[in-house]
């Protein structure tokens, strides 16, 4: 029987093509359709180039940005403080927004 010594370059999938890497989320996740509002407070962000040009930037920051999420769920409409963790580019012209939120929620805020 061999033994496989798992490194930085294993892949984060097993044989069966079942995810092997470890979720450090620490929630579980629900599919939802709600409409989420994200209204932007008034921040400023500052960071370093890293590149430029005609078209766009590219800059890292370590600061935070500040938002207030609302969605309604169970006929009541919830609003909670949070920060952008993540945006992915899903398409040339959709974006993936990941945020985290202030406190926990309680199950029966969430939306469905």
């Amino acid at each position: 029987m061999e033994t496989t010594v798992a490194t930085e370059s294993s892949p984060d999938y097993d044989r069966t093509g079942a995810s092997t890497a470890i979720d450090r989320r620490g929630n579980v996740r629900q599919t939802t359709h709600a409409v989420f509002t994200v209204r932007m407070t008034e921040a400023q962000i500052m960071g370093g180039g890293q590149n430029v040009s005609r078209s766009g930037a590219y800059f890292v920051t370590s600061d935070e940005i500040p938002v207030e999420i609302s969605f309604s769920a169970n006929g009541k409409e919830t609003h909670v403080t949070s920060r952008i963790i993540r945006i992915d580019s899903v398409s040339p012209d959709t974006f993936g927004i990941a945020v985290k939120f202030g406190q926990h929620l309680p199950d029966s805020q969430l939306p469905k």
